[in-house]
């Protein structure tokens, strides 16, 4: 999974001199280090005091599908104009232990 790497930002990192940055979050379902669902984009929001997201996420796929290996990997993108979307942070999640169990 090449290119996702966990972090954190501030809003003082995304921001621009007119105040917070536009973004959008993509989430995806890897299995074995491979895609195994298409991305879900969230909708894009104009924030104007914070970056608070409030939104459910529904993979098209059920919960008895998934391999034991299954991650669901987000990535934030910043959109710096028409067509020029810039990947400003993401991270990881494991959706199960080693114990089979959901964290």
């Amino acid at each position: 999974m090449q290119g996702h790497q966990a972090g954190t930002l501030s809003p003082l990192d995304i921001a621009d001199d007119s105040g917070l940055s536009d973004l959008y979050i993509t989430c995806q379902l890897w299995t074995d280090g491979k895609e195994y669902t298409m991305p879900f984009r969230t909708p894009w929001r104009d924030f104007s005091k914070s970056h608070t997201w409030n939104h459910i996420i529904t993979l098209p796929i059920s919960y008895n599908a998934l391999l034991l290996s299954s991650q669901l990997v987000f990535t934030i993108w910043d959109v710096q104009g028409p067509g020029r979307p810039v990947p400003v942070g993401g991270s990881t999640m494991s959706l199960f232990t080693s114990k089979r169990y959901a964290p």
